[in-house]
């Protein structure tokens, strides 16, 4: 299978002469299986330029079909749907698949988007045929030839990690988390206090979740020295994303959720720093570059982008 990313940053989007080469638009990953199975991993910013995409194929005649998967429903992984072209084609067909957050489906959290204090075209008008797969987080999914995984992340509300199995590779995308050793913050963990036992058996289920994955997309939103007195906003660094990768015994990392103020330099430091970490690991290290696809592929088969 290939990913490829039309969104890298965390928190909102942002362009600017110094941050050109990593990319500017919010959350978005797109995978597209050997067989042709596609999912799209959240609506930040990106997804509108996945979208022009889309209609350059069989989306622009009404005869696409994706699966469209909910990390979770912060504005900076949402705001781009309105704006996703293949919606307003009669005949195209997608699948939300979500967790919503407590007490709230994905359709009334994506619906209150386009009320028409935000936006002038309701949800309910759009021409593309909409369905919705409610699950709970823990669940196992097939679509297609695709397996996908659910975890839940120490984020606010409910955030969803997904494992995607396919080709013989396994991906895992870890798009918002943070150090559960310093602060429990999605909803059912129990209160923000830290708890050392939790924290525990939190990190030993997520390793089990990352096992032997060929490509880990983490969350290294901050610098080491950024993340202090702000471990409760719910995101990592590098550092954290490899101490993941090496537990899990993970063969490629990539650092992603790169903060909107960081320029491409600061996400160069940010990829020299965890690279530097990890000289004497066998993990392959790269930060996620707006427009760039990487194959996913089993151990030994090779790879690259």
């Amino acid at each position: 299978m290939k990913l490829t990313f039309f969104g890298t940053r965390g928190s909102y989007p942002f362009s600017r002469s110094d941050n050109i080469r990593y990319g500017g638009n919010s959350t978005c990953l797109y995978v597209k299986t050997a067989s042709g199975t596609e999912l799209i991993l959240d609506g930040g910013s990106g997804v509108v330029n996945l979208g022009h995409q889309m209609m350059e194929r069989e989306f622009g005649e009404g005869k696409g079909e994706a699966v469209i998967l909910v990390g979770h429903t912060h504005w900076d992984h949402i705001l781009g749907y309105p704006f996703f072209k293949p919606f307003y084609a009669e005949g195209n067909r997608f699948q939300f698949v979500s967790a919503g957050q407590t007490g709230v489906s994905i359709q009334e959290i994506l619906s209150g988007q386009h009320d028409d204090l935000h936006f002038p075209v309701p949800f309910e008008h759009l021409a593309a045929e909409i369905t919705y797969h409610d699950f709970s987080i823990g669940e196992n999914l097939t679509f297609g030839d695709a397996v996908v995984k659910t975890f839940q992340l120490n984020h606010p509300g409910l955030t969803v990690a997904y494992r995607i199995e396919a080709d013989g590779g396994a991906l895992v995308i870890i798009t918002d988390t943070a150090r559960i050793h310093a602060t429990r913050l999605g909803d059912g963990m129990g209160g923000i206090d830290p708890d050392p036992a939790y924290a525990k058996k939190f990190t030993e289920r997520l390793t089990a979740f990352a096992e032997r994955a060929d490509l880990l997309v983490h969350d290294s939103h901050f610098f080491e020295h950024e993340i202090r007195n702000k471990e409760h906003w719910g995101h990592s660094t590098g550092e954290d994303a490899l101490l993941l990768a090496r537990a899990a015994g993970v063969r490629r990392l990539s650092l992603f959720h790169h903060a909107p103020e960081h320029s491409d330099a600061d996400v160069d430091q940010i990829l020299r720093s965890t690279r530097d970490l990890a000289r004497k690991d066998p993990i392959e290290i790269s930060a996620s570059i707006e427009g760039e696809t990487l194959v996913v592929e089993r151990r030994g088969a090779g790879g690259g982008s």
